[in-house]
């Protein structure tokens, strides 16, 4: 009997010092191991010169107090195609901070395009006028230009012109008087305009606006026919009676 008790303190004293032992070795702390990255530590961008500065530790997350940061002056001069990167704290695993100094960096320069310039307006178009063409010799007997000489056949087709303007929409009206070759330029240039004048007073005197009519003399520009020389002074005349004319041109509203 004496034997068996003492067996069952002897279990019991050994099992309390493999409970002892147990507890002891769940108590030790495990020992550290260091990440296998390097860990950059920068201080926090809203420092102050007198406050102290936390970084953050990536392993966990723990915050320390950082040392304050270095005042690094940015060496002159500037280096075209590079940015100046301030210095700051690196601290790697649970070694002590240290300062890495500022350096220039590369930048990708951005490339700036100009915009297009603006599409040009378009350009405006030219009205085709509407050309009526009567004969000078319909309206004035040879080397006349007046109101008074104006012969009656020329006035009857004016007078149905201003009809049919009136009943039309337009814009203007240009009336264009020319002559034949025969005689010097500034001759016939005065001779045309003032056959030109005439024929706008005809028909503003049968209601078309004078604002709207234009009189215009241009001589012996523009041929209608070509004569060849050595005619007879009669023969000449009549060979060039086309280009003794007036023209009537008449814009349409746009």
């Amino acid at each position: 009997m004496q034997t068996y008790i003492r067996k069952i303190l002897f279990l019991s004293a050994a099992a309390t010092g493999l409970l002892g032992a147990a507890s002891n070795v769940l108590a030790q702390p495990a020992p550290y191991q260091p990440a296998p990255y390097q860990l950059q530590i920068q201080a926090d961008p809203g420092w102050r010169r007198d406050a102290p500065q936390v970084a953050v530790e990536r392993d966990g997350w723990q915050r320390f107090e950082a040392p304050p940061p270095r005042y690094e002056a940015v060496p002159p001069p500037a280096r075209s195609g590079y940015a100046w990167q301030r210095g700051y704290w690196e601290r790697r695993h649970r070694d002590e901070p240290r300062w890495v100094k500022g350096y220039w960096v590369a930048v990708q320069p951005v490339a700036v395009v100009a915009p297009p310039p603006p599409p040009l307006p378009p350009a405006p178009v030219q009205q085709r006028p509407k050309i009526e063409r009567i004969s000078a010799d319909a309206l004035f007997r040879f080397d006349q230009s007046s109101l008074g000489q104006m012969l009656p056949a020329g006035r009857a087709q004016l007078a149905a012109l201003a009809k049919r303007l009136a009943a039309s929409r337009y814009a203007r009206v240009e009336v264009r008087g020319y002559t034949d070759r025969l005689g010097s330029d500034s001759y016939n240039l005065n001779l045309s305009i003032r056959r030109a004048n005439t024929v706008k007073d005809v028909l503003v005197s049968y209601g078309i606006p004078a604002a709207r009519v234009k009189a215009v003399g241009l001589g012996a520009q523009d041929p209608v026919t070509q004569c060849r020389d050595g005619l007879q002074q009669e023969a000449l005349i009549r060979c060039l009676l086309p280009n003794r004319r007036v023209e009537i041109a008449t814009f349409a509203m746009p």
